[in-house]
């Protein structure tokens, strides 16, 4: 599936009670809300659209963000 489809379907699981959570591609493999400004890695194709991950990179400059095999590396070393 591509990332547009993805946009179409998918809402930020934090704002959907209280906001609409539209989300955007704001990087290449990554898509962020345009209410509350998680954002959320999509990782061997597939967005991680858990909470704690939005909150892992919420206040992250887009620029900052790792590519996706630096956020590999990055979960794997915390874990």
């Amino acid at each position: 599936m591509n990332t547009q489809k993805y946009i179409e379907i998918l809402r930020c699981p934090h704002c959907t009670r209280e906001e609409k959570g539209v989300l955007t591609e704001i990087k290449h493999d990554w898509l962020g809300c345009s209410d509350c400004g998680r954002q959320y890695p999509i990782v061997a194709g597939i967005p991680v659209m858990l909470p704690e991950e939005g909150d892992k990179w919420h206040g992250i400059a887009v620029a900052d963000l790792p590519t996706i095999s630096e956020h590999d590396r990055f979960v794997s070393a915390a874990s």
